[in-house]
């Protein structure tokens, strides 16, 4: 089940039955456990609330992570930048006597080596 599934039961479950509505307000990981059937991982933080008439909860995602918190080295950004690449090339160059000969297989480059 995905996290919308498992919200909708935990929803309509509390919609039903008083008593499970009440132990989700005052325990909510044992409340989702038992109705899961599986226990919550130790670190994982669950609240609930439970709106009243006149008072709207809205429930905002994570923020994104800060584009200062993923600092990119220099060849990082060479790469990203569509910039030269700060890797090494390697050129084969061919001699002078068999340049004319072999051109186009062993020029890599236009400048002569």
């Amino acid at each position: 089940m995905n996290r919308h599934e498992i919200e909708t039961q935990l929803i309509e479950q509390a919609g039903a039955d008083p008593a499970f509505r009440r132990r989700l307000l005052d325990d909510p990981k044992a409340a989702i456990a038992d109705l899961l059937g599986v226990a919550l991982p130790p670190g994982m933080t669950v609240t609930v609330l439970e709106e009243q008439p006149g008072h709207h909860v809205l429930v905002l995602p994570p923020a994104p992570p800060s584009v200062d918190a993923l600092p990119l080295d220099e060849l990082d950004l060479a790469l990203v930048g569509g910039g030269r690449t700060l890797r090494p090339h390697l050129l084969r160059c061919a001699a002078s006597n068999t340049r004319a000969a072999n051109h186009s297989a062993t020029l890599t480059s236009r400048s002569s080596c």
